[in-house]
């Protein structure tokens, strides 16, 4: 009988550890399956059902996003790019190739600073050209994630929206 304590707390301790281990690496990876907070604050026209899947793999990131297309079917400048089934990022700091989303050609710039991935954006569409920047920041605890969006127009249209996620 008394082995059987010293080989459970031998199994037990490696495990915690490990478990520790991984706690740690998520939380400095945005990587992973993200849901609108139901708890914070959230703008009108924001995507319905959003939910954000962010796959890492060095300095390449993949955004994969499903929602619910907006009744009028129309999306609003200020999320291009957010409501994209999918978006490839580079976080080398170089200009991008152009994706096509939707009718606009896009281009993006981004690069990390600490817990906060930062991208620059233009999109074009018959001439019209659209620019926004993204702030994705990740809490201490790798737990939850803030989308600060900001977007304006050749037209002179100016928007901003602050779009909270949990991981789910």
């Amino acid at each position: 009988m008394r082995l059987v304590k010293p080989i459970r707390l031998l199994f037990t301790i490696p495990f915690i550890i490990l478990s520790l281990a991984g706690a740690t690496e998520k939380a400095d990876s945005f990587a992973g399956k993200w849901v609108l907070d139901k708890q914070s604050p959230r703008p009108g026209d924001a995507p319905n059902d959003l939910e954000t899947k962010i796959k890492q793999d060095g300095s390449e990131l993949t955004i994969e996003s499903t929602f619910k297309e907006p009744d009028n079917a129309v999306i609003p400048l200020l999320y291009l790019g957010v409501m994209a089934e999918k978006v490839r990022l580079n976080t080398d700091g170089q200009e991008q190739q152009s994706q096509q989303i939707g009718p606009f050609t896009t281009v993006f710039k981004t690069s990390m600073d600490g817990n906060k991935l930062l991208t620059d954006w233009t999109a074009q569409v018959k001439g019209d050209q659209v620019e926004g920047h993204w702030i994705h920041t990740l809490s201490d605890d790798g737990k939850h994630m803030t989308l600060e969006i900001k977007e304006s127009s050749t037209h002179t249209q100016h928007a901003e929206a602050t779009l909270y996620f949990v991981r789910k």
